[in-house]
């Protein structure tokens, strides 16, 4: 098995469970409220990589500099996220909110210079497809 897949099939799972409970959690509590709940579940999660480092964090002022804002854009994610299933379905909204990757690959196109392939294209062309189809 290659090494890359059990993370990835743990982060698929971690993940459909995240997109899921909101949609429970604002049956009783409101965004705001649930998006301070899922920052302290998150906390709670670097706490415990932070002991498994030793409490040693590696310092570089560009990476940590971007890591923190990656933080940021994902915490505001989740509060546009949660506030979207408050309001809509669950499967249309963690559906379209997946398609995701087309702003990584945007970035990816136009930062670090990557190509893509015909195929590619036409997926991208499917997924812009899908988003007219599904937000309709």
């Amino acid at each position: 098995m290659k090494e890359w897949l059990l993370p990835t099939l743990a982060a698929i799972l971690c993940w459909g469970g995240w997109a899921f409970l909101p949609k429970l959690s604002a049956q009783y509590i409101n965004t705001k409220s649930a998006i301070v709940y899922q920052g302290l579940g998150g906390a709670l999660v670097a706490f415990l990589v932070f002991i498994n480092l030793g409490g040693r964090l590696e310092i570089h002022a560009k990476g940590s500099i971007i890591a923190v804002l990656a933080g940021i854009l994902n915490c505001l994610g989740v509060l546009f996220y949660i506030k979207a299933v408050s309001k809509g379905s669950v499967g249309i909204v963690s559906t379209l909110s997946a398609l995701y990757p087309l702003v990584v690959i945007a970035l990816g196109l136009l930062i670090l210079h990557e190509k893509l392939t015909l195929k590619q294209i036409i997926g991208i062309g499917f997924a812009l497809v899908a988003i007219a189809l599904i937000a309709t």
